[in-house]
């Protein structure tokens, strides 16, 4: 029994001194200053989520503008692809939540889209009443008419076509040094880095997840990064995610940390205290009026 106890002591002993060491190593693996971020190099990113899309509907091209004019950095966004092959800005697969329509994206031309007005998320502000004429757009539409601003495009589909799409019309737009392309599915980005390179992506879940559990062990200085930043949310069931480790385990790695979706004043504060890079809020006109 002695001796066993004696083994366990000893290994524990080992593993402390392992611990000891990994935390004394220094980050090997910081990410390169990209113009996406280097352009901006004062206070915290006002992202505007879905477009801003408390002020107006998500995901449309009025939102777009009103965003930019209440001082968004960012104007975060999600993209399908039609059945025509058009890359077209909307947060769910389908349209039933966010139109007087019906039916799936992937399953419509842009024609047969357009033919419906987009107003808001029957969940999140069902009491609120959208004007008439506000339509689906193209995210081609968004890049003609806000040509010099930056662009969080979040590919939603767990497929590669859209991402091939994306990468062609950034490209024809000459937009890769504004814009990063993220998504939750990890193989999704994995595919695009390997497509279009020469366009930045954020982190995917499951390298946030990683990131997140060697941040809470102190050793996030090891974590290597495929991605320029990291979006997440402020809580997951109850648990606040974004910490001080964590800010300082991705300031370590050059790495940008995003949180979203914040819509509270007091909240904003709190995350500008802790040092994140981004806000992603549907409220773009309540975090400009903080003196950051």
């Amino acid at each position: 029994m002695m001796k066993l106890v004696n083994f366990f002591f000893k290994a524990f002993i080992c593993l402390l001194l392992v611990y000891g060491i990994l935390l004394l190593l220094p980050a090997h693996n910081q990410v390169k200053a990209i113009p996406f971020y280097s352009s901006h190099t004062q206070g915290v990113n006002n992202i505007a989520h879905g477009t801003g899309r408390e002020l107006l509907p998500g995901n449309t091209l009025e939102g777009a503008l009103n965003a930019v004019a209440y001082g968004a950095d960012i104007i975060e966004l999600d993209v399908h692809l039609t059945a025509d092959d058009v890359v077209v800005v909307r947060h769910d697969a389908s349209i039933d939540a966010t139109t007087n329509g019906s039916g799936l994206i992937a399953e419509m031309t842009l024609a047969e889209l357009q033919t419906f007005d987009a107003g808001y998320h029957e969940t999140d502000y069902p009491d609120k009443v959208a004007a008439a004429g506000v339509r689906i757009p193209t995210l081609e539409s968004l890049f003609v008419a806000l040509p010099n601003h930056r662009y969080l495009i979040e590919l939603k589909p767990d497929d590669t076509e859209t991402g091939i799409a994306l990468c062609r019309l950034i490209d024809k737009h000459k937009l890769k040094d504004q814009v990063i392309v993220g998504s939750f599915f990890t193989s999704v980005l994995e595919h695009f880095r390997d497509v279009c390179p020469q366009v930045p992506t954020s982190l995917g879940e499951s390298e946030a997840q990683k990131l997140f559990i060697l941040s809470g062990l102190g050793l996030g200085h090891l974590f290597k990064p495929s991605g320029y930043s990291v979006q997440l949310p402020y809580e997951y069931k109850g648990i606040k995610l974004v910490s001080k480790s964590l800010v300082k385990s991705a300031r370590r790695l050059n790495l940008q940390v995003d949180v979203w979706t914040v819509n509270n004043p007091d909240t904003m504060a709190e995350l500008i205290d802790l040092g994140v890079n981004g806000i992603i809020t549907d409220r773009p006109d309540i975090i400009q009026a903080f003196d950051m």
